[in-house]
């Protein structure tokens, strides 16, 4: 599968990398001497985004030209405190595909590759030595055979959505042959890759071929579960569909949100999560630059058949505080009061939302472990 790790001095090629790829560098954020017009010699780069997430990482060889080896690699990342750099669990796992195709069948075949612990600098470059792997042949468009081969992976983040860079080494089975040259990127997903039909169809393999972060584009539907302080642990939750508009500088962007409201049997959290009412409607709702935004909703009704807590009809009044964290997720506070079927203050309260592979109307693809708070994300 990936490739390679004979390279003599991997640290030299690295630094080489670094250099190389300046340019998209740039492209992405980092330019020379550009700051960002405060004076102080900066970027207006906040330190490392959160990458954590499923992302399509398509690998082009020099033996396999516009035949990438295709995995769902998944990210868990922590990113430091000061925005300085990130730690990271790598996971990929090799999609079937078809000798000569690109496109099938795509599922998921062979045991994951996994790489604990793999450091990103402040700039979101890393080296990743694999090591000797070993790849199912029925993950490999060039010859269908089993691969093995020693590999290095010298990347970079290009922006929060997506990673590029080189990958080097030697195959060592079906044949011998450096992996000089051989490119990767890899895209963000909206889900877990596991459904081929939700892959995309046109994906990059070469740095310059990732296409620009559009800023941001978060227009999808969410599991949105809110926990007050009269349910703990029995959060209210809703199929909540945002469309969001991007503005052309970023600080004027626009989302419609929807909040459709999921059955809840008193005392429960997973059935039976159907659409039960009409759908409270916010449109026109301001996001700023940073991914903050506030809904005052006003007074609003909720059918007694979405309460987990007591069953009952709900009327509050509601205001909420949320931010956009990363292209899956949303999470923040709510503020205001309750009304019926009794009178509380809903201080305190807390909301989380993780991205939807479909419109949340069939509860049987509704995740049964889901967020309410910011910390759970």
């Amino acid at each position: 599968m990936l490739l390679a790790s004979g390279c003599p001095d991997p640290e030299a090629r690295f630094n080489e990398f670094i250099d190389g790829s300046k340019d998209h560098r740039m492209d992405a954020g980092e330019g020379e001497g550009e700051g960002d017009g405060d004076g102080d010699g900066d970027t207006g780069i906040e330190g490392v985004p959160d990458m954590s997430g499923a992302y399509l990482f398509a690998l082009e060889t020099s033996l396999g030209p516009e035949l990438p080896l295709q995995f769902v690699t998944t990210i868990d990342m922590t990113v430091n405190e000061d925005g300085s750099g990130a730690v990271a669990d790598l996971s990929f796992q090799p999609l079937s595909l078809d000798q000569g195709e690109v496109l099938t069948p795509r599922e998921f075949v062979g045991d994951p590759l996994v790489f604990p612990g793999v450091e990103f600098d402040m700039d979101g470059n890393y080296e990743l030595d694999m090591g000797i792997v070993m790849v199912d042949g029925a993950a490999n468009p060039i010859t269908g055979s089993d691969i093995t081969a020693s590999l290095v992976v010298l990347g970079r983040i290009v922006h929060a959505d997506a990673l590029c860079g080189e990958l080097t080494g030697m195959l060592m089975s079906p044949l011998e042959s450096d992996l000089a040259g051989s490119t990767f990127a890899a895209l963000r997903l909206a889900d877990d890759g596991s459904d081929p039909s939700t892959l995309p169809l046109m994906f990059p393999y070469r740095c310059n071929m990732v296409p620009d972060m559009e800023e941001p584009e978060f227009s999808g539907t969410f599991l949105w579960a809110l926990e007050t302080s009269l349910g703990p642990d029995l959060p209210l939750q809703f199929a909540t569909t945002v469309t969001y508009t991007a503005s052309a500088d970023g600080l004027s962007d626009t989302a419609d949100f929807s909040f459709q409201p999921l059955s809840l049997d008193q005392g429960e959290i997973l059935s039976p999560r159907e659409f039960i009412g009409d759908p409270l409607e916010f449109p026109g709702v301001p996001v700023d630059a940073d991914g903050k935004y506030m809904i005052d909703m006003g007074v609003v009704s909720v059918e007694g058949g979405a309460n987990p807590i007591t069953g009952s009809d709900i009327t509050a009044s509601l205001v909420i505080d949320g931010e956009i964290r990363n292209f899956n997720s949303m999470c923040g506070t709510l503020s205001g009061m309750l009304m019926s079927p009794l009178e509380s203050d809903l201080a305190g309260s807390t909301f989380a939302a993780k991205r939807l592979a479909d419109d949340g109307s069939d509860p049987g693809t509704l995740p049964t472990e889901f967020p309410y708070k910011c910390s759970q994300l």
